[in-house]
């Protein structure tokens, strides 16, 4: 029987953070992937195939394990995810089928035809203004220049919008236009990405049930990661392939370390998180030795401990420095690497951080009462002071390990409040 309502439970589980996971994905869609229509899709486009290439420029050039992954396997996933502004931009410039009689009474009714017509008028007389200015007296030349502007019939393109935007698809450079068809092996990869993306929001949502459930029952951990989920909209002005993917193995070393498993099985997750997000892998080593360090043990084990963590900290480091010497020595860094100037000018570099991270830090007060936490929160100083250094704190994003590491605390603070209120209101019955 308890088997049976495991598994239902699982079941359950599964369903629900599929379900988030889809509905924030597809956000990211409508507004990161198609915040600028057919440019935000060409450009993502683009730099994916520079990273492959292995041309892009630094520090992405160094997170390339989402794009090699989409290369070689999410783009083979038969999945697409619903642009609709994307794809009537696609249609209306591609497509002379889309122009049928009431697409064109659409744009009538935005654009009256009267009115098209006026602005043409408006347009003659403003050209032939011009054309007088520049012939002078000369009839001779004002006629070449006035039938030389009438032959481009300009006029066809503003009064009938159809055959305005085909000329304009039919002129788009060859990528722009792979960019715009749904089709086309482009967009292939921007949904093999977007898939990627879908798939490590639901393992991180997974692995983030599981380190909740080390503290809290299932009710509680499902309301931290559910708490979790809804604040990750905050992302997503600044929103990288990466950050999932990343997550994702943060998450995973945080299990490994708080259920004390294997230090090989730390190392793994963290040479797999730092073709990702290096910068964030380093800081599980300092996490696997505070919480593993106590007064209590010898010297010896002491000095283990510490040898362990240097050398699952020097993974990151050493793989970055094969990056970035080895195998990518002409990508150039893309901004300035210190940001501490731009940061302490910057209003949204204070703003945004304290809103993403407001919720988990109501609920700090946990930390004394949960050994794991009591031991190891330190972490978090260091981490916030080099995003502050060396990164744009605007971007929200940064901050995703630290939400995940103190997302369990939520849970735990919301049932004790609640119960609280519930002890409250039956003394008060």
């Amino acid at each position: 029987m308890k088997d049976k309502k495991t598994i239902q439970r699982g079941i359950f589980l599964l369903i629900i953070f599929a379900l988030l996971s889809y509905i924030f994905t597809s956000m990211t869609v409508w507004t990161t992937d198609g915040k600028y229509l057919l440019v935000s899709r060409y450009l993502r486009i683009n730099q994916h195939d520079r990273v492959v290439s292995g041309e892009n420029f630094a520090p992405d050039q160094y997170r390339f394990g989402s794009y090699y992954l989409v290369e070689n396997f999410f783009k083979y996933f038969p999945i697409k995810w619903l642009d609709e502004n994307s794809e009537e931009l696609s249609s209306m410039l591609l497509s002379a089928d889309y122009w049928t009689s009431e697409k064109k009474s659409m744009v009538d009714a935005y654009f009256p035809l009267d009115e098209r017509e006026s602005l043409v008028s408006d347009a003659e007389k403003a050209i032939a203004e011009f054309v007088d200015s520049v012939a002078g007296n000369s009839i001779l030349l004002s006629n070449a220049l006035k039938a030389m502007v009438a032959g481009l019939k300009w006029q066809e393109y503003i009064t009938d919008p159809a055959t305005a935007a085909l000329l304009i698809g039919e002129r788009l450079p060859e990528d722009v236009k792979a960019a715009l068809d749904p089709s086309s092996e482009a967009n292939r990869i921007l949904n093999g990405h977007i898939t990627a993306r879908f798939f490590f929001n639901l393992l991180t949502l997974l692995l983030l049930y599981a380190f909740c459930r080390i503290f809290s029952s299932p009710v509680a951990s499902l309301l931290s990661v559910v708490s979790f989920q809804a604040i990750m909209p905050l992302t997503t002005m600044y929103f990288g392939w990466e950050t999932f993917h990343g997550l994702a193995l943060f998450v995973g070393g945080l299990l490994v370390i708080a259920r004390n498993g294997r230090f090989f099985h730390l190392c793994l997750l963290i040479t797999l998180g730092s073709l990702f997000r290096a910068d964030h892998m380093v800081f599980l080593p300092l996490i696997y030795l505070l919480y593993n360090f106590r007064g209590d043990i010898s010297g010896k084990i002491k000095l283990r401990l510490m040898l362990k963590s240097f050398i699952a900290g020097s993974i990151p480091v050493l793989l970055m420095y094969i990056f970035s010497t080895v195998l990518f020595p002409d990508a150039k860094y893309s901004v300035d690497l210190i940001q501490l100037g731009y940061n302490i000018g910057y209003f949204w570099s204070w703003i945004y951080p304290l809103v993403f991270l407001f919720i988990p830090l109501l609920f700090v007060r946990e930390i004394r009462d949960i050994d794991f936490f009591k031991r190891t929160w330190f972490w978090v100083l260091p981490f916030v002071a080099m995003n502050f250094v060396v990164a744009r704190t605007a971007e929200v994003r940064l901050f995703t390990p630290v939400l995940a590491f103190m997302t369990p605390l939520v849970g735990v603070g919301l049932l004790r409040l609640l119960a609280s209120e519930t002890r409250g209101s039956v003394e008060t019955e």
